[in-house]
Order: structure tokens, then sequence, then C-alpha cells
């Protein structure tokens, strides 16, 4: 009887062993998922300055070359550019799914003013990136 209650006893000690032991991997595991994540955020964070950057480089290098054409312009020409280069990786890819836009002169124009107005909403809560270049 006694060997019983031993027995007994070492199981629970093992379960309640197991469970600490599955307890610290899942907070391992918890701790490990939240840095990663973290990482990530900073290395997105790094992509869109990186973007920013060249964005701002590029416009002052096309202003500087070319003679009477404003920052919007350029935008605006950045804008459809990497509209066109979006839209030719979509058709490239086999496994894209379609994609039905309207590609009349106007509808480039409401595309880019909405993009514009998504980036500029976006400004105060960044404001580093509305450093203006002249």
């Amino acid at each position: 009887r006694q060997a019983a209650v031993d027995e007994g006893e070492a199981i629970k000690i093992r379960s309640i062993k197991e469970a600490e032991a599955e307890a610290a991997r899942t907070e391992i595991q918890a701790k490990a998922d939240a840095e990663a994540k973290f990482m990530q955020g900073q290395g997105i964070a790094r992509q869109r300055q990186a973007i920013v950057s060249g964005l701002r480089d590029s416009v002052n290098c096309f202003k500087a070359d070319v003679a009477g054409v404003d920052s919007k312009q350029v935008m605006d020409l950045l804008l459809v550019t990497q509209y066109f280069d979006m839209m030719k990786d979509i058709g490239g890819n086999s496994r894209s799914n379609a994609v039905f836009m309207n590609h009349s002169p106007g509808a480039l124009q409401d595309l880019t003013q909405a993009i514009q107005g998504g980036f500029m909403s976006s400004l105060p809560a960044a404001p580093s990136f509305a450093q203006v270049q002249r």
C-alpha cells in the first residue's frame, strides 16, 4: 500500500515538473517571438527610412538636372513609374491574381492624389519625414 502511495506521489511530482517545464518553454518562446517582432519592426523602419532618403535624393537630383521642374512634378513622375513597375511585376508573376484597374489619365491622377494624401496624413506622426528640401 505504501508503494502505491509513493508511486502516486512520484507521478504527481513528475506531472508538476512537466507542467513547470512546459510553462518555462512557453515563456521562453513568447520572449523570443516578442524579440523577433521587435527586430522585424526595426528592420521595416530602417527600410522605410532608406526609401524616403532615396526618394529625397532622386527628387533633388532630378530637380538639379531638369530646369523648371518642381518637387511635386518629380514625385508624381516617381509615383507613376512605381505604379507601372508594380503592374509589370503583377503581370509577370504567374502566381498573381488578376487586378483590374482604370488606366485612364484621370484615374492615374486620382491614384497619385490618394497616395499623396495617405502619405501626407501620416506626417504628423512622423515629423522627421516632413523635412522640406529646397
